[in-house]
């Protein structure tokens, strides 16, 4: 058996230079590509906590917003009974009151107020599905009335319907910042 010479010096350097050279530039390459994949990966890591920080502030702010409201509303609660709606006005009887609020609206289908006072009744007395319905009767005529947003945003929460009550404390503090 021959064996196959022995390359004489020399000889395959020139390959393996050239070798060499060609995974030196592929690795240049794949540095480079790497290096601009971390670069846009840092970028959007800066947008993502960007964006994280405008949402953190945002709850801070309803947060805020809620502990408000909340104090507000118990303190309404406890000033004066002629201040909340639906404080019934001369001693009525409850059913008197809101058969005198159903006429009210009948006679006026425009009045959000009606609508609202009855709803704030029918939220005293516990029947919470038909203060709802009111509040957004009320809330149709009146996109705009802030008392009959937040009482039906606290009440939607006291229900633990939360995923309701969300876009309502959006709307509060977009109606506040108007004020």
């Amino acid at each position: 058996m021959k064996r196959a010479p022995f390359p004489k010096r020399g000889e395959g350097e020139g390959r393996e230079r050239v070798m060499f050279s060609q995974k030196f530039q592929e690795l240049e390459e794949k540095i480079k590509k790497t290096a601009e994949l971390v670069s846009r990966l840092k970028q959007e890591k800066r947008e993502l906590e960007r964006k994280l920080q405008a949402a953190e502030q945002k709850i801070v702010e309803l947060e805020a917003e809620i502990r408000r409201l909340h104090y507000e509303a118990e303190r309404r609660a406890s000033v004066s009974p002629m201040s909340q709606p639906s404080q019934t006005r001369n001693d009525d009887q409850p059913h008197q009151e809101i058969r005198r609020l159903q006429e009210r609206i009948a006679r006026e289908s425009g009045n959000y107020r009606a609508y609202f006072d009855l709803g704030a009744l029918y939220e005293k007395l516990g029947f919470y599905e038909k203060a709802i319905q009111e509040y957004r009767k009320a809330l149709q005529i009146n996109p705009d009335f802030l008392e009959a947003t937040e009482h039906l945003a606290f009440l939607l929460e006291k229900l633990n319907r939360d995923h309701e009550a969300s876009p309502l404390w959006d709307r509060i503090l977009s109606l506040k910042k108007r004020l």
